[in-house]
């Protein structure tokens, strides 16, 4: 990587940038005015969620920039309440609607499970991935990824899914390196 604005290709032929901005608690505080001087730094790729509240804030400084939404790269992911299929439909229509766009370029699972003890959290992931497919196919969604999935989570996907997941979102530091999620998802493109 030579700049934030190199790019991955991932295994639909979309480039990802390689540097994203997360916005993750940027909702405490004068977000929008963060939310700018970021896009002013030089950031097009914003990683935001409906649980994270900040993506009308994003939606208005990416306005206010003046620049193209194509210049844009954005990641949004659906909350544990907002799964199955026609939640899945609903969740995204009003991200977008904070947002102030008519697609996102990855739409993401939050988590695999809305909660521990959830049973049927197979059915669950794979009625949410339906909707998600159909949102592709319409031209709402350009990528469909995961997030903190698991392989055996993945897997259910993989096996039961008709569109390959783009990308596995995961928390990875030096105490937490989850190397069998990040093997697996090497190991399965």
């Amino acid at each position: 990587m030579e700049s934030i604005y190199d790019c991955f290709k991932l295994n639909n032929d979309m480039k990802i940038p390689c540097v994203g901005f997360g916005t993750y608690k940027a909702a405490e505080g004068n977000n929008v005015e963060i939310l700018k001087t970021a896009i002013e730094a030089g950031y097009r790729y914003f990683d935001t969620a409906s649980f994270y509240q900040t993506e009308d804030f994003l939606g208005q400084a990416i306005r206010e920039s003046n620049l193209p939404r194509e210049d844009f790269f954005l990641v949004s992911k659906m909350w544990k309440d907002e799964m199955g299929y026609q939640q899945t439909k609903d969740a995204l229509e009003k991200s977008l609607k904070r947002l102030g766009t008519d697609y996102l370029d990855i739409y993401l699972i939050h988590w695999p499970r809305p909660s521990a003890d959830c049973e049927n959290w197979k059915e669950l992931d794979l009625e949410t991935w339906r909707a998600m497919e159909e949102l592709q196919k319409e031209g709402k969604i350009r990528g469909l990824g995961l997030s903190n999935f698991l392989p055996h989570h993945i897997k259910n996907i993989l096996e039961n899914g008709t569109v390959k997941p783009v990308v596995n979102q995961l928390e990875l530091h030096p105490g937490y390196m989850q190397q069998a999620a990040v093997q697996y998802c090497k190991e399965h493109g």
